[in-house]
């Protein structure tokens, strides 16, 4: 699964909980462009983080670091995507990041552009 950062694609790996951060949901890597997903989480767990995640992402590539850093507005903005975007049935990760792909023209190309493939 992959989806396209400001023009860069970043796979999502799930994986155990053996993240080197305290907070053991996701992490990006800015290098290798991936997004690692704890396996463990439930479908929502995954989905929500996918989208923390990814602002991480927009604010790095933006050249906005210290937002990147702020973990506070990173998990409101991501929240607020999350739950803005979220339909009323119980999709898997795999489903939600089809039905945003399916959607993408819909949501528009404002200050940050996702592009989902699979």
């Amino acid at each position: 699964m992959r989806v396209n950062i400001c023009g860069i694609q970043h796979e999502i790996i799930e994986m155990d909980d053996n993240f080197d951060i305290d907070c053991h949901f996701g992490q990006i890597d800015y290098k290798k462009n991936e997004i690692r997903i704890n396996k463990a989480l439930t479908n929502e767990g995954k989905k929500e983080a996918i989208c923390h995640e990814m602002i991480h992402g927009i604010f790095v590539h933006l050249g906005y670091n210290d937002h990147a850093n702020n973990e506070q507005l990173v998990q409101a903005l991501g929240n607020a995507i999350y739950q803005g975007f979220e339909i009323k049935k119980d999709y898997t990760a795999a489903e939600y990041l089809k039905f945003m792909e399916e959607h993408k023209n819909e949501l528009g190309k404002g200050w940050a552009y996702f592009e989902f493939k699979r």
